[in-house]
């Protein structure tokens, strides 16, 4: 097929796909929001970084034990086409390698050391491949997914293979990436980025397949998770490192559905401090 008549099958993919979201859409059904939603799901940022290094299996597995409902990974592909765990698309900063990703056929990939560097336990883990960490997450956890460059077939054949897609996956915005990944799949279930309550409807008819918002503890406000919700969207939120305990706390106070987390002992600390706050008075359903 040329490459003109490729990219017009691709489009019309895209456009009936996405009108069948909208159809779909139209038939939402609003969700409730609790505040404070004290059984806030929990996303682990790069796998339970606290305990493990990140984007390995190890960090994976500490997010399974911990019960976490959502595992947050970044993918980047090899110089021979295979996807991976890795946020930089470098290997300097988490292994003992140099140089992109992409110069490194799988094979080589497999020879560095992705946890020396963040403890002498985890000397010899392995930069997983995707398929890896599918198969240890399958029917556990689900994907909080990051694409850090363009997509490929690859990656989407193997999250249907796992049954990840569509029912045990979102798609994190992601600049462009996460339109690319739209490209091939019209039907993936996404989270573009919520900055304000005023944006959601346009965000919705430019990604009617969405199923979250993309929001920060920062930026989060009452009006967006009722704005949201009233759509029937879920909000997940960030509250990566560096977030301070009243940036912790937002996302359970005003009802937001997930938050993602690195620190640990504070989100525990934040979460049982709220609880002690509700026995009194008990979680409100807003309006």
């Amino acid at each position: 097929m040329k490459k003109a008549a490729r990219k017009g099958v691709l489009g019309l993919m895209f456009f009936l796909g996405a009108a069948l979201a909208i159809s779909q859409g139209l038939e939402r059904k609003p969700l409730p929001t609790l505040t404070p939603n004290l059984n806030i799901m929990r996303s682990a940022h790069r796998g339970v970084t606290a305990l493990a290094p990140e984007n390995t299996l190890p960090a994976i597995q500490k997010a399974m034990d911990l019960g976490y409902d959502y595992v947050e990974f970044d993918v980047c592909y090899t110089k021979d086409g295979v996807p991976v765990l890795l946020h930089d698309g470098t290997l300097f900063r988490t292994t003992n390698g140099l140089g992109p990703v992409s110069a490194y056929n799988l094979a080589d990939l497999k020879k560095l050391d992705a946890g020396s560097w963040y403890k002498s336990e985890f000397k010899g883990a392995q930069i997983p491949t995707v398929e890896e960490a599918l198969q240890l997450m399958q029917g556990k956890i689900k994907l909080y997914l990051d694409e850090k460059q363009p997509p490929r077939p690859e990656l989407i054949r193997l999250l249907k293979q796992y049954n990840f897609f569509p029912d045990h996956i979102v798609v994190v915005h992601a600049g462009k990436n996460m339109p690319e990944f739209l490209k091939l799949e019209p039907a993936a279930p996404v989270m573009p980025l919520l900055m304000k309550a005023s944006e959601v409807d346009r965000l919705l008819k430019e990604y009617p397949t969405a199923v979250a918002f993309d929001t920060n503890c920062g930026a989060l406000t009452p009006e967006m998770v009722l704005e949201a919700h009233r759509h029937g969207i879920m909000v997940f939120t960030d509250a990566l490192a560096g977030s301070s305990r009243k940036c912790m706390r937002r996302p359970i106070e005003y009802g937001s559905d997930l938050i993602q987390i690195d620190n640990v002992q504070l989100f525990s600390s934040v979460l049982e401090e709220l609880r002690k706050e509700t026995v009194s008075s008990g979680p409100k359903s807003a309006p």
